[in-house]
């Protein structure tokens, strides 16, 4: 084992601890005895509803299913996002094997969505409530947890979205890593086509008897067939020196091999979870079909992209028209808009000035008559 995951096993923290509140204001509903934990072994977990949530007029709403961190953490992740949302965060200890163990038995996951629905309705909170999203969100050893919800395809269909915050690890044995991996690859293949949404971080840090969270990352982008983009930009986790963003398939990696960079990608899984809702929201957006034109290539293309500076947007729509481009940040955020332009049947190219920008992920949308075409592209510096 590598010497870094003693200083990890921290993260198992004192029950007095455990339910500490974050940032966020709201009301919380301790979940430890209902979904059967042991809180000898400092296991527990708690229901968070922000005090800015509201469900939809169907009493559909936003589910983040945490695992693996203090209870205050996993808040901050959402209160800090501003994700309507409610939040289940759930701690086992700091090992993966509980994790394993506990969501093994294919029956239990089901009857904490059950049991979450049951207690927001018992709260007044949502009268009649439907989960309408689910979002998983893990950090570090948490993944293990995921890896068997994944399994069940009534669960697996239900994910929307995933984010996994340097921790996602397999085996170093060849004839288990492919059953290990494969339903993070699917997942990560779906988010690459437009139907999941998939965020993940990895650190420097290195493993030993195990693949690293570096390694499984390299393996899940040679699976996509994509290839990582060399960056040097210095956020909330540290100095992020490569990127992989296809679909909403989204990889960063940073530099750091010890526990406090560790940490840090949790604290800033609020980052990761915003990119997540402003994905989602894309995704429900309205296509038009009839904008891609004879050649059925995409009808906006950028190129470069990862770009410096300026940018090219190749838009064609399959009978012309008039149309608007915008660029959002990740914060949804516009920071480039043009007026209303005419696009004949040919196409018609537009131009980005980045400027001062900062590097990062941003979201380009072409809108015409009501209906939107919407994709990525990377600034790098």
């Amino acid at each position: 084992m590598s010497r870094f995951w003693p200083w990890v096993f921290a993260l198992a923290l004192p029950v007095s601890m455990a339910l500490a509140q974050g940032s966020g204001i709201g009301s919380r509903v301790d979940l430890t005895d209902p979904f059967r934990l042991d809180r000898t072994k400092g296991q527990f977990a708690q229901l968070f509803v922000p005090d800015y949530f509201h469900p939809d007029a169907e009493g559909s709403y936003t589910l983040v299913f945490h695992l693996h961190s203090a209870s205050w953490a996993a808040e901050d992740e959402v209160y800090k996002a501003r994700c309507n949302a409610v939040l289940c965060n759930i701690h086992l200890g700091a090992l993966s094997s509980p994790y394993q163990s506990y969501f093994s038995d294919q029956s239990r996951f089901a009857a904490m969505l059950d049991t979450v629905s049951a207690r927001l309705a018992a709260s007044g909170v949502v009268r009649q409530p439907r989960l309408k999203l689910l979002i998983i969100t893990s950090f570090s050893a948490g993944y293990a947890g995921v890896r068997e919800i994944l399994k069940n395809p009534a669960y697996y269909g239900r994910v929307a979205a995933l984010t996994l915050a340097d921790g996602l690890h397999c085996s170093e044995d060849p004839t288990l890593r492919s059953g290990q991996m494969q339903d993070f690859v699917r997942f990560a293949r779906d988010a690459a086509a437009g139907q999941k949404v998939m965020v993940l971080t990895h650190s420097s840090i290195r493993t030993t008897g195990y693949w690293s969270t570096t390694q499984t990352a390299a393996y899940l982008v040679a699976a996509l067939g994509a290839a990582v983009v060399p960056c040097s930009i210095t956020d909330e986790i540290g100095m992020q020196y490569s990127r992989c963003d296809t679909g909403y398939f989204h990889l960063s990696g940073y530099m750091g091999d010890t526990a406090q960079d560790h940490l840090k990608h949790l604290y800033a899984m609020d980052k990761m979870l915003t990119q997540v809702m402003e994905d989602l929201r894309i995704a429900s957006s309205p296509v038009q079909e009839g904008w891609l034109p004879t050649d059925r290539q995409p009808g906006v293309h950028v190129y470069p992209n990862p770009f410096h500076c300026r940018t090219a947007f190749r838009c064609q729509l399959a009978n012309g028209g008039w149309a608007r481009l915008t660029v959002f940040n990740v914060l949804g955020q516009r920071v480039y808009e043009t007026e209303q332009v005419h696009v004949p049947e040919a196409g018609l190219e537009m131009f980005w000035e980045a400027g001062e920008m900062p590097a990062g992920v941003y979201t380009y949308c072409f809108e015409s008559g009501g209906k939107t075409l919407k994709g990525h592209l990377t600034l790098i510096r």
